[in-house]
């Protein structure tokens, strides 16, 4: 038996819209930050000689932020209210800008991305829980899909901008995150005059900084199939963030800020597109399609690597795109169907968390034990975890529709036979 809904509809918020749309942009701009870092990997990978295990370190680095954040202190908005912890969020992306504007090695690499995930960490539990919380009465979906499609949007705005500067010379790099900071600042001002939406100390301090995965009893298969789609998904879409740059270099056959930039941003914009647009569909219908669809793609694309053909690696990375945002956003929605407010930072965050964690180990593998392997051998390994994906998301769909079928059984059954 489920719970009783808890939804945004039933929040009394002064300053409605202005709080929804502070926290969107606040949870955006977190994401638009870290996303310089994908177009300048074409700049400081010659500049300091990186190998492609430095490379796979960054983007470990930046999970290892975002994992530490969701695993002790994804239930702190529940603690301090959502504002202070958003707050806290944009001030640790602004100092990841200052590190990057004056880096001189990996060390200072490996640092800014670390902080940049404590910044989108926080961003992924307090930000997209107060998205959630304030999103219109009249169009709650709206929260979900921005909650899953929020990320993406300010990964698609911050690659695309920052790779046109850096390959048009507009801004130096070090101008670049200067006026990335001041986004910050702005981000923070908003954020403040927004109003908040969780009573300050609703859990114990105590409580909340205990690690725990909040996943309650009857949520549990929407959850796992959730952290299977987050993860088999995440995984390829991780890997296109740290090695857009020789994506381009393989397919384009020369690597730049402005081609990495390209490349990254033929998936994640009609990611981000479709993770909106997808929040307005039935989950167990939509989802067998969608996962179908990124295995479809997902081969196609490693295939090209291999076998260079331009017009179909567009193709394959815009339908693996699609297929990646709109199976989030469904599977998000699916998980948060029946979640009271109390329950949704804790859900959020589990599920990020079970993300980042399982989609860093590929760019951990190749950082420690495969920093040699060529383009073809990787692709081979992600093809293997693009289909396991395919068939751990059905097994569990099928799981749930026995569940859901076991549940109406008994109400279904004629008076006589009960």
């Amino acid at each position: 038996m489920t719970a009783p809904k808890s939804s945004s509809r039933t929040l009394e918020i002064p300053r409605r819209a202005a709080t929804f749309a502070a926290a969107a942009f606040a949870l955006m701009a977190c994401f638009f930050g870290s996303a310089i870092a994908i177009p300048m990997m074409a700049v400081w990978k010659p500049a300091l000689a990186m190998t492609t295990g430095d490379v796979a370190m960054t983007v470990v680095s930046y999970f290892g932020g975002c994992i530490l954040t969701l695993l002790f202190f994804a239930r702190l908005s529940n603690f301090f209210g959502r504002k202070p912890v958003v707050v806290a969020g944009l001030i640790l992306g602004a100092a990841a800008c200052w590190i990057f504007a004056s880096a001189e090695g990996t060390a200072a690499l490996d640092a800014g991305r670390f902080l940049q995930g404590l910044s989108c960490g926080f961003a992924s539990s307090a930000a997209m829980s107060w998205v959630v919380d304030s999103a219109p009465p009249n169009r709650a979906w709206l929260g979900t899909a921005l909650t899953a499609a929020g990320p993406n949007i300010g990964l698609s705005i911050g690659t695309f901008l920052s790779g046109i500067i850096l390959d048009r010379g507009l801004l130096s790099p070090e101008a670049l995150f200067d006026v990335t900071i001041v986004l910050f600042a702005a981000a923070t001002l908003l954020a403040v005059y927004a109003s908040e939406t969780m009573r300050f100390g609703t859990d114990p301090i105590g409580q909340v900084l205990i690690p725990k995965i909040a996943v309650p009893p009857r949520l549990r298969l929407c959850f796992l199939l959730g952290a299977v789609v987050y993860i088999g998904t995440w995984g390829v879409g991780s890997f296109f963030q740290g090695f857009s740059a020789q994506f381009a270099e393989a397919i384009y056959g020369r690597a730049s800020a402005f081609l990495a930039s390209c490349t990254y941003l033929v998936l994640i914009v009609p990611n981000a597109a479709s993770g909106l647009l997808g929040g307005r569909f039935d989950p167990i219908r939509g989802i067998p399609i969608l996962l179908t669809l990124f295995l479809a793609a997902g081969l196609a694309l490693f295939a090209c690597v291999h076998w260079v053909s331009v017009p179909l690696f567009v193709v394959a990375v815009v339908l693996c795109g699609t297929g990646i945002g709109a199976s989030c956003s469904l599977s998000l929605k699916l998980l948060l169907s029946d979640s009271t407010l109390r329950e949704r930072a804790g859900l959020i965050s589990a599920l990020y968390l079970s993300a980042y964690v399982g989609s860093g180990l590929p760019n951990f593998v190749i950082g420690q034990w495969a920093s040699d392997a060529t383009m073809d051998e990787i692709s081979l390994g992600f093809a293997a975890w693009i289909a396991l994906t395919w068939a751990a998301g059905f097994a569990l769909l099928r799981a749930i529709r026995a569940a859901r079928a076991g549940e109406a059984a008994p109400d279904a059954r004629p008076p006589s036979s009960r």
